[in-house]
């Protein structure tokens, strides 16, 4: 079993095929929330490409039976020392709290910790301002603890406000307070204001913790990006430097490249290759030096080999795009670019002819735009006659990519 390593693909398979049982320290995954966002898909469908709100059909008890086989697998991979932190929002955290019941049980559940974000505030007039994430912490087992607990900072202010007593000075100008203990509390001892406030104090399972601002140089311009500082208090506190981290929906890789931070070995997993790219380049700027990519797309015969509609995100998602919202049949748009919204066509094939750039040119002339972007792996000379055709005779401008290229570029194009 490799550990440092990016694993593309499906985090069932993954996990099936590659890592054993009782083998991780810390999982920490933010799955796709059931919030019917369009930057949220599920890739590897064979049959249909399908939006996140389309998948579930409105029901969340898709989303549940989706989520439950991989939290099973998520169990069995955990060491009975290992602990497993869930994030999630309103829209699915009941429901799944109960199937974590069901498959680390109830008496290893530990703590709903609430991670409270500031940001606007808004008034509504039928509910107050939703402004935080629940995330799920459970034990592998009851050998499952807190390694390190985390504080949080104590002020003086704050410690005599709790305490409403009188203080008093020895004999080098030290401030204390009594305390009190043993039976009936008859027991009095001095308590050091200096000393409690740089132990700092115990944090509770409220987090309050700002969301990733705009400019922050730590900002990937991922909208499901999460703080470096709360995968920071959730390493920390569940892990040992060397013990393994594992985050099987990494996304933009922030757990992983804490983890890398605090000297721990990890395994990241996702379904486009795209983020697994931006990850590593993350992991490099952290620190890593030796990544292993398991099943990463790194040639033509790779990229011919994956599923059609997988192939398609791959492309949109490698040239920063977002996924058309179509979800019935392929009328000529996979995406758009993200800043002029052009069109854009993926086609998972070679020597794609006249018609096909016709049929495009029908759908970029119907969304009223005048450009769009044609990625495939080769095209044929009518098509390169159409493009010019399309250029002179009706203003519409269509750019040609073949995808071997579009990898190999350095630095790659820009389609924003």
């Amino acid at each position: 079993m490799k550990t440092d390593a990016l694993y593309y693909g499906d985090n069932l398979e993954v996990m099936n095929k590659y890592i054993p049982d009782d083998f991780i320290d810390l999982i920490y995954i933010d799955p796709p929330f059931f919030s019917s966002k369009a930057y949220e898909i599920i890739y590897g469908d064979t049959k249909e490409k399908r939006m996140f709100e389309d998948r579930w059909k409105g029901d969340v008890y898709h989303y549940v039976n989706w989520m439950e086989p991989r939290l099973a697998q998520m169990h069995r991979v955990l060491k009975p020392t290992g602990s497993i932190y869930v994030h999630l929002d309103w829209h699915a955290v009941h429901y799944i709290k109960i199937t974590m019941d069901k498959i680390f049980g109830d008496d290893n559940f530990r703590n709903d910790i609430i991670w409270h974000y500031t940001g606007r505030r808004m008034k509504g007039r039928n509910k107050f301002n939703a402004k935080h994430d629940t995330i799920l912490f459970y034990g592998k087992s009851n050998q499952a603890k807190i390694r390190n607990y985390p504080t949080e900072r104590y002020t003086r202010a704050d410690y005599i406000k709790m305490k409403k007593q009188e203080v008093h000075k020895d004999e080098d100008g030290r401030e204390w307070i009594w305390g009190h203990a043993g039976k009936g509390k008859s027991h009095h001892y001095r308590i050091y204001i200096d000393e409690v406030t740089k132990k700092g104090r115990a944090i509770d399972d409220v987090w309050d913790m700002p969301i990733i601002n705009t400019s922050a140089k730590e900002r990937l311009g991922y909208p499901t990006q999460k703080p470096e500082e709360l995968l920071k208090r959730i390493i920390e506190a569940s892990s040992n430097p060397n013990e393994i981290v594992a985050d099987f929906f990494c996304g933009c890789g922030t757990t992983l490249a804490v983890a890398q931070l605090l000297r721990r070995k990890w395994i990241g997993c996702d379904v486009a290759p795209t983020a697994l790219r931006l990850v590593k380049q993350r992991l490099i700027k952290y620190g890593a030096t030796e990544i292993e990519e398991v099943d990463v797309p790194k040639s033509l015969e790779d990229l011919k080999a994956m599923q059609h509609f997988e192939f398609q995100n791959y492309v949109i998602d490698f040239i920063q795009g977002m996924h058309s919202p179509t979800l019935v049949a392929d009328f000529g748009i996979d995406g758009y670019t993200t800043f002029k919204r052009y069109p854009v066509q993926v086609k998972q094939q070679e020597h794609v002819g006249r018609p096909e750039i016709q049929k495009f040119q029908s759908a970029i002339h119907a969304e009223k735009k005048d450009k769009g972007y044609f990625f495939a792996f080769s095209f044929t000379k009518p098509a390169y006659e159409e493009v010019a055709r399309c250029k002179q005779e009706e203003n519409i401008e269509i750019e040609l990519w073949k995808v071997p290229d579009l990898m190999v570029a350095e630095p790659p194009p820009s389609f924003l």
